[in-house]
């Protein structure tokens, strides 16, 4: 047993036994702290081992190629952002437009009904401004034929023209 420093030798016994188990438990405690460090480190090497075993030289080959059919090249994929890009340009143009003919769409179905409504009220004061309606007007002159043909019955004023006043003129 190793005297402290700046102790002596023939100091108090019961200083050095304090000491000496101070040490050892102090030991002990080191001893546990590195015994779980590597379960530690066991549990995490289990936890990788399980999510991903190490593949063998084919497999990770076959990943490799597998990675390589996943990504494009730069250039094909700025290709495709710019025709994404001409695309949303192109979908809000179309929207505008929509929206413009929309509007008309809204103004023209609100003329329609207006000139509806004002196509009864005339149809109304129409109706009102005969005194018999056509269907009776219909069947007061169906009844008797002589009736229906008495205006063409009437006489006919004629002028009497010469036969030179009938002659057009060139």
């Amino acid at each position: 047993m190793a005297t402290p420093l700046g102790w002596s030798q023939g100091g108090s016994g019961s200083v050095c036994l304090a000491f000496d188990q101070l040490r050892d438990v102090i030991e002990s405690q080191e001893e546990l702290i590195q015994q779980l460090r590597n379960v530690r480190l066991r549990q995490r090497h289990a936890e990788c081992s399980k999510h991903s075993p190490r593949p063998s030289l084919s497999q990770a080959l076959l990943q490799m190629v597998l990675q390589d059919e996943n990504f494009v090249s730069k250039e094909e994929f700025q290709a495709v952002e710019k025709k994404l890009v001409e695309e949303k340009a192109a979908h809000a143009k179309t929207k505008a437009l929509l929206a413009k003919e929309e509007e008309k769409l809204q103004f023209a179905l609100g003329e329609v009904e207006v000139l509806s409504k004002q196509l009864e009220k005339e149809k109304l004061a129409f109706e009102k401004a005969l005194p018999v309606s056509l269907p009776t007007v219909y069947l007061l002159h169906s009844g008797s034929p002589v009736s229906r043909a008495e205006p063409c019955r009437k006489p006919v004023r004629r002028t009497s023209l010469s036969p030179s006043a009938m002659e057009l003129p060139p």
